[in-house]
């Protein structure tokens, strides 16, 4: 066997037993910050959707869930074509 193969042949120190304490999982020392910051971006995004109105669909559907059980909903583009509808029907105080 030559220098080489007894080398990769051989476990080597990072087989050996584990060491004392060695149990205790480590977090990656940002882990916290990096999910708080997660955490607050997706709450902007949901105060973003919010105020641009694009929760609608998602708000639709839960009150269709509620009060039509076993029927089918609109899909997404049924559910805009008739919101814009409503609004033309319906002119209120908005920007465009």
């Amino acid at each position: 066997m030559d220098a080489v193969s007894r080398a990769s042949a051989s476990p080597g120190p990072a087989a050996g037993p584990a060491r004392a304490g060695s149990e205790h999982t480590a977090t990656p020392r940002g882990a916290g910050a990096a999910r708080r910051i997660l955490g607050g971006l997706a709450s902007l995004r949901e105060f973003v959707e919010g105020v641009l109105g694009a929760d609608k669909y998602r708000g639709y559907l839960a009150h269709h869930a509620r009060t039509h059980p076993g029927e089918p909903p609109m899909t997404e583009r049924e559910f805009w074509r008739d919101y814009a509808d409503w609004q033309d029907r319906n002119p209120q105080g908005r920007c465009c």
